[in-house]
């Protein structure tokens, strides 16, 4: 017994105990790079969304942005929660701003018309590109998660609600056309190019002096049909190879030529006698022999 604890003891003292574990290792591999505090922003946006901090995007090129999140869900004053589908990568500003505007704004201007709002309709959210996904462009603020493209409105009970449809009430589009364009440095929609036909860009893109672009036509039905029928003339006038058949002019008649191959000398002389110059040779040609 002696020899078995004087053995143990020697053990313990030759087998080194574990380093204790760093404290700056975070639990959760994916939150690698998340910075350690919240930032005030996020400290804001927890009390009327539902999101997820993510590490700061650092690349490719100038694609790159701090204070990143995932918005999930806006929360209404009423409890109600509205989902982004699918959810948006965007800086932790611009997620702000689209919180506040579909809470202050787009849920009040449907809930007036006795309707719900129950979701949002998002396109692009971060995406690494140029302006438009044009070559040699300058980056696009989505590649900086400054920018957000809705599609549609979903309601409760009701059809969706396409921003850029033009069987959407006008009214009701032009409403939110003026609180988007009221909160965001860059509106684009309908009107602007053919890039956004289906859907409203908005980002915080900012300029000097505070610029702000607001580019989102709303049209009806009728507004849209004489707009495309302008297009289209517009169109047809800039490229000559786009030409009316019934525009085109019929050619002027052949004129009458006289056959090379020998006639009868009496169909031909009958022929010039219906010319006005016949006249003064006639008689010359009377004693000629035929």
């Amino acid at each position: 017994m002696f020899l078995l604890a004087t053995t143990v003891a020697v053990m313990a003292e030759v087998i080194p105990l574990p380093r204790p574990r760093p404290v700056d290792i975070p639990g959760d591999p994916s939150m690698v790079g998340v910075e350690a505090t919240v930032s005030p922003c996020q400290s804001r946006l927890a009390e009327i969304a539902a999101f997820k901090p993510l590490p700061p995007i650092t690349g490719p090129g100038d694609c790159t942005a701090t204070d990143v999140v995932a918005l999930d869900v806006v929360f209404l004053p009423d409890g109600h929660r509205i989902a982004l589908s699918p959810t948006a990568t965007l800086r932790c500003p611009m997620a702000e701003a689209v919180t506040h505007w579909i809470r202050d704004d787009v849920a009040p201007t449907i809930a007036a018309l006795g309707k719900s709002l129950r979701g949002v309709e998002t396109l692009d959210s971060f995406d690494c590109r140029p302006r438009n996904g044009i070559t040699d462009a300058k980056i696009s603020e989505h590649g900086r998660a400054n920018a957000l493209d809705v599609r549609a409105f979903k309601l409760t009970n009701s059809p969706t609600i396409e921003l850029t449809d033009a069987s959407v009430a006008k009214s009701l589009r032009e409403t939110l056309r003026q609180s988007a364009c009221s909160r965001f440095s860059t509106v684009l929609g309908n009107g602007a190019d053919a890039y956004h036909d289906s859907h409203v860009h908005f980002d915080l893109l900012e300029r000097s002096n505070h610029y702000k672009i607001c580019q989102w036509d709303v049209l009806d039905v009728a507004e849209t049909a004489a707009l495309a029928a302008k297009r289209a003339a517009a169109a047809t006038a800039s490229n000559p190879a786009v030409v009316n058949i019934s525009d085109i002019p019929l050619p002027r008649p052949r004129p009458v030529v006289l056959s090379d191959r020998p006639r009868n000398r009496s169909i031909r002389l009958g022929e010039a006698g219906r010319h006005p110059l016949f006249s003064l040779f006639a008689p010359l040609l009377k004693g000629m022999p035929r």
